[in-house]
């Protein structure tokens, strides 16, 4: 499931606010290789949450975040997910907590299918950003170890004012309290414990 650190607002908020979005959105290690990738001073944070891959988590299917704004032809990238695992990573095997594949070379209009032999698993220790592509087609492998895997995400663009309204939906993500459900009330609770 998504969860939104507490310091930002939800990801369709025009503005996120706070030192921690301060900080990814200014003085972030990774913002200088950021602006060559998308080619611009001032790329634009528009969404940042944390995704968490329970231990027993299967793998994800294979997916791109989002598609080329350009059918006919190649296009350099419109955007950039930045991914900020929260623990070590472990590579794949058995107590792998499940590092995200990526297919190489698929961001690239017309090779967007998964082929074992381009696919590479990076298992960078915390807090090491892992840039790529918003096309780059990629999974999260499974978590086969017995602690969940956080990793912060962010995604910029380069294109002022542009979001991506299919995969930031509200209606794509569980609100929390939907996957742990309600706490029972102080009656409840009395009357569990006079049995």
């Amino acid at each position: 499931f998504d969860l939104t650190p507490p310091c930002l607002p939800q990801r369709d908020e025009a503005k996120f606010e706070g030192p921690f979005a301060d900080f990814v959105d200014g003085a972030a290690d990774w913002k200088p290789v950021l602006r060559k990738i998308l080619g611009t001073d001032k790329p634009e944070l528009i969404a940042a949450g944390v995704f968490l891959s329970m231990p027993g988590a299967e793998a994800q299917n294979y997916h791109t975040d989002g598609v080329h704004l350009n059918l006919r032809n190649h296009a350099p990238p419109h955007a950039v997910n930045v991914f900020v695992p929260l623990v070590d990573l472990i590579p794949p095997g058995s107590a792998s907590n499940g590092p995200t594949e990526f297919c190489k070379g698929t961001h690239v209009l017309g090779r967007d299918a998964w082929v074992k032999e381009r696919c590479v698993n990076p298992a960078p220790r915390a807090g090491t950003a892992i840039l790529f592509d918003y096309r780059l087609g990629h999974r999260g492998m499974g978590n086969k170890s017995d602690e969940p895997r956080p990793t912060l995400y962010l995604t910029y663009t380069n294109k002022p004012g542009w979001t991506d309204k299919d995969n930031f939906s509200r209606a794509r993500f569980k609100k929390l309290g939907e996957l742990v459900g309600a706490k029972p009330s102080r009656a409840e609770r009395a009357a569990a414990r006079r049995g």
